[in-house]
């Protein structure tokens, strides 16, 4: 069960234990991480998904999950495994957050793709996290809608045309 308190808690133990400053507090679940300056932004921990948001952000900045050294999606993948980690730890059901991660990553991908990914070059982790075979996306046009929180109640549409 979700517990706010404890959530502000954990997240200002990390924050001091890192010597990350939030430079904003965010309104909507939604952040950001500058990673070398140690500085977010990010929701007060108010529900699982402010807190699992909150908790990526920071793992940008703790796992050094810098978008500089690897593909957006793997650096996004480990800021999500960050959060969710987080979230088991403290007993959270983070299974809402668990798909719009997914979904997330998946769109990363995605985005990746049209940039030039290789697709075959996916590590093992993410295809299974992410219950899709990229290599079908090959040669093909990929649309992908139905990644953000706001519309996890509908499938994930993943549109692949030749």
């Amino acid at each position: 069960m979700f517990n706010p308190s404890i959530a502000q808690l954990h997240l200002d133990s990390l924050l001091k234990e890192h010597q990350i400053t939030v430079v904003k507090w965010s309104s909507n679940p939604c952040g950001k991480a500058w990673v070398s300056k140690r500085e977010v932004k990010i929701p007060k921990p108010t529900t699982v998904e402010n807190f699992c948001v909150a908790m990526h952000e920071l793992g940008h900045i703790i796992e050094n999950a810098s978008k500089s050294k690897m593909p957006l999606y793997r650096s996004e993948f480990i800021a999500e495994n960050f959060a969710m980690s987080q979230a088991k730890l403290l007993g959270f059901d983070y299974t809402h957050y668990k798909e719009r991660a997914r979904r997330y990553i998946i769109m990363c991908i995605a985005k990746g793709y049209v940039r030039n990914l290789n697709l075959s070059r996916i590590e093992k982790d993410v295809i299974k996290f992410c219950r899709i075979d990229f290599k079908s996306w090959s040669g093909k046009k990929v649309f992908v809608s139905g990644w953000g929180s706001a519309v996890l109640t509908r499938p994930l549409k993943i549109n692949i045309i030749d």
